[in-house]
């Protein structure tokens, strides 16, 4: 859960008036399960995409998935570039996660191990496309924000720990 909310304008606990009813306001603005909400979905939008366009039917794999993994990508490490270990396998793994962990980021269950994996993953695919890391590092900082904060009040995480989903 997040920490107490501080103030824009921090006036150590006195009132100043105008100034703290505009803080007030501002505050008001971005609940944290608001902001919550939007780092999940942030997060998955992309990986969603990227799992999306690697199918051609249920559990079937597209050509192109399956020649990035064996013939395109490789991971820059030292020594390297290398070839993905076992590129068919890879690529299915790989698919399949980018549905699964972007579906339960966005639902809000099992989220902060869901939001675990996607930071995994951004690693991985930051060693693959060293120059992407602007969005790479986009990515891991909600992916952290999940971790550390987790799913918030709107979410099945909540929903379900909290009681609501008892019968």
């Amino acid at each position: 859960m997040f920490a107490p909310r501080r103030k824009l304008f921090d006036t150590s606990g006195r009132r100043v008036g105008w100034l703290d009813r505009i803080d007030g306001l501002i505050a008001a603005t971005a609940p944290a399960s608001l902001a919550q909400l939007a780092l999940r979905l942030g997060l998955a939008v992309p990986f969603w995409r990227s799992g999306m366009s690697k199918w051609d039917g249920f559990l079937q794999l597209n050509d192109v998935a399956v020649l990035l993994f064996t013939s395109e990508l490789r991971l820059h490490l030292p020594g390297g570039p290398y070839g993905f270990p076992a590129p068919g396998a890879t690529a299915f793994l790989v698919a399949c996660a980018e549905i699964l962990l972007p579906t339960l980021v966005a639902l809000g269950l099992a989220t902060r191990l869901a939001a675990l994996g996607l930071l995994a993953m951004t690693i991985v695919i930051q060693l693959t496309v060293p120059d992407g890391w602007p969005i790479h590092l986009s990515w891991a900082a909600m992916a952290l924000a999940v971790v550390a904060w987790g799913a918030g009040k709107l979410s099945l995480d909540w929903w379900l720990v909290s009681g609501l989903g008892k019968g």
